[in-house]
């Protein structure tokens, strides 16, 4: 999977550069005026040339530093404000054509004292595997939402919008940095003492909503709402199964909880069930797409607390069912409904 995000990523990772769109949100954070965003015209400009130094490796001639927004904010514990800064590194080609070969995320701070020494942090969120640059960062590895198994095709792999936000997404009172790029998402947040990655993810939304924080619950944390379109291959024309993860804070990680997403979303159950039987009406009983409908009813199912139709659409991909990813899921799933069942 890690060799598939680097083929299909490859082409538009550099929108993180080129937009800083505003992504909605139930409620805002008093804290989001105290940001100042910051967009260059050119990728020369000297302000946002002056950081590409930071990373402290000299690139090959066909291989350019590229830089077109950055932010400035208080996003950790000290009084003194960092600044955010998005760089690709790209192959030298005309303008409005660029290929992407490396992304990065650069966080730069100041200690408290006049003249302190500068500190800097640096994530790598993209790289295509076709350079071997040494630039020193912490590597971010996209992770699939689970019981998703199904590769994206990639044609879905486009840049449809990216977003580069300053937001208090885990309620302790400091910002935390929302990127969005094409059909991935990742958030760097300053935890126990340090800024690291505390959820990051690929995602397929189709007809489903965009990649979303919401606070449900109006606690003063976000929730974060992942959505998949789930294609069905070796089926010509067979429909996209939407799918939605719900992530919430638990305090140190963002963890699943389908379970609040899916307990009372009967209009979602109404689809997915409509869809099912549309399906094997019309086509007959093709196992393969039968196995991952079945599938995810069964987890539906089990989501909302319903043992007996889960175990009656867990069974039948485990006994006729032709996938081991599923098949193992469903063992797994039918395992932890066993002691619940009469």
């Amino acid at each position: 999977m890690k060799q598939l995000l680097q083929s299909t990523l490859f082409g538009f990772v550099i929108s993180i550069i080129l937009s800083c769109a505003v992504v909605s949100a139930d409620t805002q954070t008093p804290k989001i005026s105290d940001v100042e965003y910051k967009r260059f015209e050119w990728a020369n400009n000297s302000d946002g040339q002056k950081y590409h130094h930071l990373l402290e490796t000299r690139l090959p001639k066909e291989l350019e530093y590229f830089t077109r927004m950055t932010a400035t904010a208080n996003i950790n514990d000290t009084p003194e404000k960092e600044t955010i800064i998005p760089i690709a590194v790209d192959m030298k080609v005309p303008p409005y054509d660029r290929d992407c070969v490396q992304a990065f995320l650069l966080i730069i701070e100041t200690g408290s004292q006049v003249g302190a020494p500068l500190k800097k942090h640096i994530f790598k969120l993209f790289d295509a595997g076709t350079h071997a640059l040494e630039i020193p960062a912490k590597t971010i590895e996209l992770q699939s939402p689970p019981f998703v198994f199904t590769q994206p095709p990639k044609d879905t792999f486009e840049s449809l919008d990216s977003s580069f936000k300053l937001v208090d997404l885990t309620g302790d009172g400091i910002l935390d940095v929302w990127v969005k790029f094409g059909y991935a998402v990742v958030v760097i947040s300053f935890q126990d003492g340090e800024f690291r990655e505390i959820f990051s993810t690929y995602t397929v939304p189709g007809a489903l909503p965009d990649p979303a924080y919401v606070d449900l619950d109006n606690d003063g944390t976000y929730e974060i709402k992942i959505p998949y379109s789930i294609r069905i291959e070796g089926i010509p024309g067979a429909p996209y199964l939407e799918w939605m993860s719900l992530y919430e804070w638990d305090g140190s990680a963002y963890v699943l909880n389908n379970e609040r997403f899916y307990a009372e979303n009967n209009d979602f159950l109404i689809h997915l069930l409509s869809e099912y039987n549309y399906q094997m009406l019309r086509r007959g009983s093709f196992t393969r797409q039968r196995e991952i409908y079945s599938f995810y009813l069964g987890l539906v199912f089990h989501y909302r607390g319903n043992s007996g139709m889960a175990r009656v659409y867990l069974e039948w991909v485990i006994n006729l069912g032709t996938q081991d990813d599923y098949i193992q899921a469903a063992e797994l799933l039918l395992k932890k409904l066993r002691p619940h069942l009469k």
